[in-house]
C-alpha cells in the first residue's frame, strides 16, 4: 500500500487536477450568492460557516501539499497558496456584484484551517519532507 501511495504522489498529474478542481469548487462556493432562505447554525457556540471555512481550507492545504509533493519547499508553497486563495476570495467579497460580505472571522478561520492542515501533513509525512 505504501508503494502505491508513493507512486501516486510521484506521478502527481491526478493530484494536480484534483487541486485545480478543489480550488474551482472553493471559488464557486465562496462567491455564489447566499440562499436567502438558509438559516444560520452553530456548533458549540461557533458559527457554522466558520466551521465550514476551517474544514474547507484544512482540506485545500492538504490537497495542495499532495499536488506539489515533487517540488521543493512543498510545505511552504502549500501553506502560502491556500492562505492566498482564502485571502483573495474573502477580499473579492467586498465587490458588490457577488452579493457577499467580507468577514474577518471567515479570513481567520481560513488561515487556521490552512495552518492546521499543514501541521497535520508535517506530522504524517515527516519522513518524506525534505524542506
Amino acid at each position: 500500500m505504501r508503494k502505491l501511495i508513493n507512486q501516486l504522489l510521484q506521478q502527481g498529474k491526478l493530484l494536480r487536477f484534483t487541486a485545480v478542481l478543489a480550488t474551482l469548487l472553493v471559488v464557486y462556493l465562496s462567491l455564489k450568492s447566499p440562499d436567502p432562505e438558509s438559516k444560520p447554525w452553530s456548533f458549540f457556540f461557533i458559527r457554522g460557516d466558520l466551521i465550514l471555512h476551517f474544514a474547507c481550507y484544512f482540506t485545500l492545504a492538504i490537497i495542495y501539499y499532495l499536488a506539489l509533493f515533487n517540488y521543493e519547499k512543498t510545505v511552504q508553497k502549500a501553506l502560502i497558496l491556500s492562505i492566498l486563495v482564502g485571502f483573495t476570495l474573502e477580499s473579492m467579497q467586498l465587490i458588490q456584484v457577488f452579493n457577499r460580505f467580507f468577514d474577518l472571522k471567515d479570513l481567520l478561520a481560513n488561515f487556521f484551517g490552512s495552518s492546521v492542515g499543514i501541521i497535520i501533513i508535517q506530522f504524517l509525512f515527516s519522513h518524506s519532507i525534505q524542506d
